[in-house]
């Protein structure tokens, strides 16, 4: 279940740095007036923020989650010597 959420949010990263790349290109068409598309940069800007954080706190899930299952282990041979 941890490993299916784990990739879940690296794929919703994922998409999401794309959908950032694709309305960076739309900021290079100049059809879009001054404001709208300072508007549009400072919100990239915000997502990207977002992105970054989810991105690095699911990497440390997942980093957190495999010292779990190591020391679970471990403790278990522990348990038993014991």
């Amino acid at each position: 279940m941890l490993d299916l959420l784990i990739r879940s949010a690296l794929d919703v990263a994922r998409r999401a740095e794309r959908l950032i790349e694709a309305v960076r290109g739309l900021l290079n068409r100049h059809d879009l007036d001054e404001v709208e598309r300072y508007e549009l940069a400072h919100e990239i800007e915000r997502l990207r923020d977002a992105v970054f954080a989810v991105d690095e706190a699911v990497r440390s899930l997942a980093r957190n989650s495999e010292g779990w299952s190591q020391a679970a282990s471990g403790h278990a041979i522990q348990t038993t010597l014991h």
